[in-house]
C-alpha cells in the first residue's frame, strides 16, 4: 500500500513540475534587433500626438474656427485677442482694420458701426508683413512656411487666378509680358459658391501669406462706385 501511495505522489510531482519551474523563470528577452520573442505580443510605438508641433490649421475658405474666421464678430474676435489694434479703414464707420501683431494675424471687419463682422482675415506664414510678425500656421494639406509655389499647385491645383503686385506708380504690365518672379503674387482659390476667395501671396516662389475674402461684404464696404459723370 505505501509503495503505491509514493508511486502516486511522484506522478503529480512530474505532472506539476513543469508548469512550477516556468512560473519561476523570467519572460524570453526579445532580440537584438527588437523583434519580440516567440509567444510575445509585437510592441507598437505610441501614435503621434495630433498638433505636437504646435502649427494652427487654417481652413480654406474658412480661417482659423474658434479664433479668427469669416463671418465672426468684431466683438468676439477682440475677446479673444484683447490686444488687438483696431483703426477706421479709410475714415470709415463702416469698416475696421484689425491687427494682432504678435500672433501673425490681421482682418478687416464690414458692416453696420455696431454689428461689425470679418469680411477678410489674413495670416502671415514667413517674415514681417506690415508689422505682424509671422504665426505658425498651416494648411489641412500642409502649407506653410517654407512651402513653395509648386508645393501649392501640387496641393490644390492650379489657381482661379492669379494677381501680380507691382511697386505704386508703375506702369500697369503689357499683355504678354513675362511675369516678373520677384514681385509679390497672389494665387488665388474659391469655394464652390465663388463667395469667397482665398490667396496665398507668393514671393520669390515661397508661400509667405493667406488671405480669406468674403467678396460681396467687402465690395458693399470697401469698393465705392465711381460717381457718375
Amino acid at each position: 500500500m505505501r509503495t503505491i501511495r509514493c508511486l502516486r505522489l511522484l506522478v503529480v510531482l512530474w505532472i506539476l513540475l513543469p508548469a512550477v519551474l516556468a512560473a519561476g523563470q523570467e519572460p524570453p528577452a526579445p532580440e537584438a534587433d527588437g523583434t519580440p520573442a516567440a509567444g510575445e505580443a509585437p510592441v507598437t510605438a505610441p501614435a503621434p500626438v495630433p498638433g505636437e508641433t504646435g502649427a494652427r490649421t487654417v481652413e480654406l475658405h474658412a480661417g482659423l474656427p474658434g479664433m479668427a474666421f469669416i463671418g465672426q464678430p468684431l466683438e468676439d474676435l477682440l475677446k479673444r485677442f484683447p490686444g488687438a489694434d483696431v483703426q477706421p479703414f479709410a475714415g470709415q464707420d463702416d469698416a475696421v482694420t484689425v491687427k494682432v501683431a504678435a500672433a501673425g494675424i490681421s482682418c478687416i471687419a464690414v458692416g453696420a458701426p455696431d454689428k461689425l463682422k470679418v469680411a477678410s482675415v489674413g495670416f502671415n506664414l514667413d517674415g514681417m508683413y506690415e508689422g505682424i510678425s509671422e504665426g505658425n500656421f498651416r494648411t489641412a494639406k500642409g502649407i506653410g512656411k517654407g512651402s513653395t509655389v509648386n508645393d501649392l499647385i501640387e496641393a490644390y491645383g492650379p489657381p482661379v487666378d492669379m494677381v501680380s503686385s507691382r511697386p505704386r506708380g508703375s506702369p500697369p504690365p503689357r499683355p504678354g509680358a513675362k511675369v516678373d518672379p520677384s514681385l509679390p503674387q497672389k494665387y488665388q482659390y474659391e469655394n464652390e459658391s465663388g463667395a469667397i476667395r482665398t490667396y496665398f501671396l507668393i514671393e520669390n516662389y515661397r508661400v509667405t501669406r493667406i488671405v480669406v475674402n468674403e467678396l460681396k461684404s467687402l465690395e458693399q464696404h470697401l469698393i465705392k462706385a465711381r460717381p457718375k459723370s
